[in-house]
């Protein structure tokens, strides 16, 4: 007897989704209660979890086509082999890679004939010689910007935050948003309110390297540029640039407040500086893997694929660990046979997040541009990044540990089997300090849900120029399809000195758990059920 509307809104959301099993051959076997209501023993364990970040903490930091890159896409694609993984394909293309060192070997400031201690340096600045440059210092005042900075070299502070009344856009990415549920949310402050550093520095980071500094110098013709965070030193040591720009000839460095102070006034008085930043260019390959977990029509007109997404290109043992909660999952679904995998999950790992100009300077040579019909078998989409990060603060110069985990979110489309399953997940597996939300509707006060960024985005939020890179409906060429992503908001994470013991295995494997069992959800739903609103 078919289930009627009545008796189905009386059921868990488990037994709920269980019952749209898609039907296939040899179905109703032992593993259809294993989609939506995980094994234990299959779940990733910690030890696990800490072996794979293992690898990816011993290659830091992994930017594309850099050594580092190249050997943690290795461990990558041999893990997804020895899970099931077929058909893996390189979608590549070259590209011009900048590299410097990663300690100061390279780098060096010294201010009216005083040596600085340089925090870190502006990605796809350009390159001195060995003697660096020495020039007029110039001060950069945002109120009343100098008349020209041409062959000089700019000292640029970053904005301080506004005050109230904050426009939509401080609001939206500056602030914590509404959103449909959130677990120990007595840890959060008032939503749409200014975060003191005090508190959590999270969006204190993001707001400055926001700021997109590095065009002042690139349009005005500096000889070099010195940005001055307003951080402590260690929070601003092997900080990155974000967004990456593209190669422009003004090189530049970053200073910490304390160490940044002193060479503001030098700026002021028109003292002159020596500036060095030594780095190449030179030809590299640029490449997203693409493979395949096969279902039980999979290389058939059937086959209907869910497609699990990431970048794997970042500074830290965060910014780009979603793969490993990608592999996490595929782990897990390794141990259903085929014949009983109901759906495909294609494996899709993009390059191009820290490259320079990231996606909007790279869309042409991505694989669904070239190989656009890959696109129609996909009916569902996992997204994963910043998996086990710990929250951070700053109090009296010192960086100091919350002892609470990041707030992240798990984005869902909006549709309420597709909700209940995200909120029952996160309940279900421990994920702490994460807020559930819908973009595409209200909070649960009224208020604008957190937006959904990240390589899984699905509005179309930006134009796809260098200013404001590519969205989903640009990069995914408007894949509307059911879906969840996780995101970590970072923090502490943009720097290349975030390295494992700032990373916590526990939050993971709850989050890669979560992400698993609403990956059993896509696998098994009937797709009518959950199509977004």
């Amino acid at each position: 007897m078919p289930l009627t509307f009545q008796d189905a809104m009386k059921l868990p959301i488990a037994l709920l989704l269980a019952s749209y099993l898609v039907t296939c051959s040899n179905s109703g076997g032992s593993y259809s209660d294993k989609f939506t209501d995980l094994d234990p023993d299959w779940i990733v364990t910690t030890d696990e979890a800490h072996e794979w970040a293992s690898v990816k903490n011993a290659n830091l930091p992994a930017f594309t086509g850099s050594p580092e890159w190249l050997n943690y896409m290795a461990f990558l694609e041999t893990r997804l082999a020895e899970y099931g993984a077929v058909d893996f394909n390189k979608n590549s293309w070259s590209f011009e890679r900048w590299d410097t060192s990663d300690d100061t070997s390279d780098w060096s400031l010294v201010s009216d004939g005083s040596q600085v201690r340089v925090a870190n340096y502006g990605a796809y600045s350009g390159s001195t010689g060995p003697e660096g440059i020495t020039a007029e210092l110039i001060y950069y005042d945002h109120d009343n910007p100098p008349e020209s900075i041409e062959d000089k070299i700019v000292v640029i502070p970053t904005r301080p935050h506004p005050t109230q009344p904050y426009d939509d856009d401080y609001l939206v990415n500056y602030t914590f948003n509404d959103y449909e549920y959130a677990t120990e949310a007595d840890t959060y402050p008032a939503p749409f309110e200014f975060v003191d550093p005090e508190f959590s520095f999270t969006f204190d980071i993001w707001w400055q390297l926001a700021q997109r500094l590095d065009r002042i110098p690139k349009e005005g013709g500096a000889a070099g540029a010195v940005i001055v965070y307003d951080m402590a030193f260690e929070r601003t040591e092997g900080i990155y640039s974000f967004p990456v720009p593209s190669l422009y000839d003004s090189p530049t460095l970053i200073l910490s407040r304390e160490d940044g102070a002193q060479v503001i006034e030098d700026a002021k008085a028109g003292k002159s500086a020596t500036l060095r930043l030594e780095a190449t260019l030179e030809p590299a390959e640029a490449y997203q893997l693409i493979a395949y977990l096969p279902g039980k029509d999979y290389g058939t007109p059937d086959d209907e694929q869910i497609v699990l997404v990431n970048h794997t290109d970042g500074p830290s043992i965060t910014q780009d660990n979603g793969a490993l909660g990608l592999l996490a999952i595929v782990k897990y679904f390794s141990h259903i046979p085929q014949e009983y995998r109901p759906r495909t999950l294609t494996i899709y790992l993009d390059c191009r997040h820290y490259m320079p100009g990231m996606e909007a300077a790279h869309s042409e040579p991505t694989w669904m541009r070239r190989e656009p019909q890959v696109k129609d078998k996909i009916v569902g989409m996992i997204q994963a990044e910043h998996m086990g990060e710990m929250d951070y603060r700053e109090v009296d110069g010192n960086v100091e540990a919350t002892g609470l985990a990041e707030q992240s979110y798990l984005w869902s489309r909006n549709n309420q089997t597709l909700i209940d399953a995200a909120i029952e997940a996160v309940q279900k597996y421990g994920w702490s300090r994460a807020q559930v939300a819908v973009p595409e509707r209200p909070g649960k006060n009224g208020g604008l849900q957190q937006v959904w960024w990240g390589v899984g985005a699905l509005g179309a939020r930006s134009t796809g120029t260098e200013e404001e890179p590519l969205s989903f409906c640009n990069v995914w060429h408007c894949l509307d399809v059911p879906g969840f992503g996780l995101g970590g908001f970072l923090g502490h994470y943009w720097s290349v000195e975030a390295d494992i013991s700032r990373w916590n295995k526990d939050l993971f494997r709850s989050q890669a758990a979560t992400m698993t069992e609403l990956t059993g959800v896509l696998m098994t739903a009937d797709l009518q059920q959950i199509e977004p609103l």
